[in-house]
């Protein structure tokens, strides 16, 4: 166990292409709640409806942060699991909360227009599920729940984890196809649980992949032919976008194979970035800089949004340019 980490540590030392994916994918986030599909051309007009509005975003998100938690998921110190835990409990409970309150202080000093109104009936879906007035918070929500599944069976099955793991994401695919994960959250539960947790069974192959990928070293090996990889995966992509190879599923968040593998190649494209290569020490921090805020760019794009709408004309017209601006907006505040 002690080489396998030792190695992966090695494989964790700041990654510059996996930075630049976490960078251009909250972008894409951002324009997945800023943006108009019918303002499109060219190559986002091709990019959206080839890729189901570029909806591997959060699922690549999913398979980067199962991959870069490995390490603390399968350590025995417990403080690791809790600090862990800690970085994701406390922004999903505080950013909502400030967001509430400073939309009724804005609301009385400036009188803002809101779309909507926000109640403690808000507050409390919001808090419970991740997904009232701040939906992007629903995949704190699963993040949250998935690495406590995580935990778990890591420390029941300490000898087969990664076999019980395999078991649970082709469970979760067999649970997409069969309509059985629709039937129950779309019954009995309300809009708000239904959206979070129907999204937990199509959470978990990702994070499960990317979990897989720490700790088998499957990066390492697939640097060993770079330019081979990259074609492999494009043409991959390019079959995936252009062809309807898998049947299409109803679920929460376009389920199944197409988008499953569509996130991994991009994952792996990225991962097979010549990162170590680069030795200019101010590159590198730049860089980081830079994609360090990818998810405080997640947090805070839904209020930024609906707080510049209403004073710049692009915005409001949920545009390319306008998506932009927001995501700088988001970067600027978090810098500062």
């Amino acid at each position: 166990m002690n080489s396998r980490i030792s190695q992966i540590n090695k494989e964790y030392k700041f990654d510059i292409g996996l930075g630049i994916l976490r960078a251009i994918l909250s972008f894409l986030i951002v324009m997945s709640h800023c943006y108009l599909p019918i303002n499109a051309v060219g190559f986002w007009k091709n990019a959206f409806n080839k890729t189901e509005g570029c909806y591997f975003h959060v699922r690549t998100f999913f398979i980067l942060s199962l991959y870069f938690s490995y390490k603390t998921l399968v350590s025995s110190d417990i403080s690791k699991k809790i600090r862990r835990l800690e970085r994701l409990f406390i922004p999903y409970i505080v950013w909502p909360l400030i967001y509430f309150f400073s939309r009724k202080w804005l609301l009385l000093l400036i009188k803002v227009k809101y779309r909507r109104v926000l109640t403690l009936k808000d507050l409390k879906f919001q808090l419970l599920y991740g997904h009232s007035f701040l939906t992007p918070f629903w995949f704190q929500w699963n993040l949250i729940f998935i690495s406590i599944v995580f935990d778990s069976l890591i420390i029941i099955f300490r000898r087969n984890y990664n076999f019980i793991l395999l078991l649970l994401g082709i469970a979760s695919f067999i649970l997409q196809y069969n309509g059985k994960n629709v039937l129950i959250f779309n019954s009995d539960f309300n809009y708000y649980r239904s959206y979070t947790l129907g999204r937990i069974i199509e959470s978990i192959p990702f994070s499960v992949t990317g979990f897989l990928i720490a700790s088998f070293q499957v990066l390492t090996l697939l640097k060993k032919c770079r330019i081979k990889v990259i074609i492999v995966c494009f043409s991959i992509i390019y079959l995936l976008v252009n062809f309807q190879i898998f049947s299409n599923i109803n679920g929460f968040g376009n389920p199944g194979f197409k988008m499953y593998f569509l996130s991994i190649c991009i994952f792996i494209i990225f991962s097979m970035f010549p990162s170590e290569k680069i030795k200019n020490k101010r590159v590198i921090n730049i860089i980081r800089k830079i994609t360090n805020h990818t998810a405080g760019v997640y947090f805070m794009h839904v209020p930024v949004f609906e707080y510049t709408e209403m004073y710049i004309i692009c915005i409001q017209r949920m545009t390319i340019k306008g998506c932009a601006i927001v995501y700088l907006i988001c970067y600027f505040i978090l810098y500062l």
